[in-house]
């Protein structure tokens, strides 16, 4: 009888092959991370930062809510992302408020996406700026597990304007009133022009405004006598402005006050009888400022000699 010799397992071989096989695994490993760094390519973003009220980078007093549009290359398709956001004051020069973070999977290397922040209210005497500091990440991330997250990019230029939002102090109108004619505070009986002067503070040096008014008698009652400047543009914060009031005849005895108000350009607009409306679907509030008393000297005006009696019967 034949008997077949089978070799007793080598051992020593199985183990020497371990740390051998560990070793390629790890160079498939590297291999894997060099195709996808060289699939992913640079990254970068770039944004543009806009109020979801109305798409300007500006902001009223009492704040709202900031999109930025971010538009990212060289990213991996199917990949899982996170762009992080948050505002940093360029007054305190300081990040400012809760960081928002927004996952997402692009379909293709380079697209868009856009992540939301809330604005806070400027309860100071000065205009605000914020910049919107992004920063993307690998994976899906929040504040539970960012401090463990690869940041891959980050946006923090806070010399980009595309990026920075202006918050809103308060801003203010003031208003005197003088016959345009001889510059005293009395037109003749049959009427005249009213010459408003509107000194404004606190405005954004190229935004678009506009600045409508009305006569009023002391007693707040109507005239139907407007005047507008329908769009205004500023070079400066504080500044002035003309508007001018026609009066016809049928006025003598009366005491006009004008009365204005300053107002966001793009959501109001002029009739053509000269009176004002809100524009459809545009959002509150439309006024920024306004100047309504009707009981200072300096912006009364008087029709001929007021009826004292009547006047004051009135009020």
């Amino acid at each position: 009888m034949t008997v077949a010799y089978i070799p007793a397992p080598d051992f020593r071989r199985r183990a020497a092959f371990r740390p051998a096989a560990a070793a390629l695994a790890c160079a498939l490993g590297s291999l894997l991370a060099v195709d996808l760094a060289l699939a992913q390519g640079e990254v970068t973003l770039s944004g543009v930062a806009l109020d979801t009220v109305d798409d300007n980078r500006f902001f009223t007093r009492v704040g709202g809510t900031v999109r930025d549009d971010v538009t990212y290359d060289g990213l991996v398709p199917g990949q899982p992302y996170t762009l992080a956001a948050q505002l940093f004051d360029m007054t305190t020069q300081e990040v400012s408020g809760d960081v928002s973070y927004m996952p997402f999977t692009p379909e293709t290397a380079a697209g868009t996406t856009s992540v939301e922040l809330p604005v806070p209210q400027n309860r100071t005497d000065f205009n605000i700026d914020y910049v919107v500091f992004l920063t993307l990440y690998e994976g899906e991330v929040d504040g539970s597990n960012v401090a463990d997250a690869t940041a891959l990019t980050k946006l923090e230029d806070t010399a980009n304007i595309d990026q920075t939002i202006q918050l809103h102090a308060i801003q203010g109108i003031t208003v005197t009133a003088a016959d345009a004619a001889d510059g005293d505070q009395r037109l003749p009986p049959e009427g005249g022009v009213i010459e408003a002067t509107v000194e404004h503070v606190n405005l954004v040096a190229g935004y678009h405004y506009t600045l409508w008014g009305q006569l009023l008698t002391p007693s707040g009652q109507a005239t139907g006598i407007y005047a507008s400047v329908p769009e205004y543009v500023p070079e400066e914060m504080n500044g002035s402005l003309k508007m001018e009031f026609t009066v016809p005849e049928g006025f003598e005895g009366l005491r006009l006050v004008p009365s204005v108000g300053l107002y966001h350009q793009n959501r109001v607009e002029i009739r053509e009888d000269g009176f004002l409306n809100q524009l459809p679907d545009k959002p509150n509030p439309v006024m920024i400022a306004s100047d309504s008393t009707v009981d200072a000297p300096e912006q009364t005006v008087d029709i001929g000699t007021p009826f004292e009696g009547v006047q004051t019967s009135s009020q």
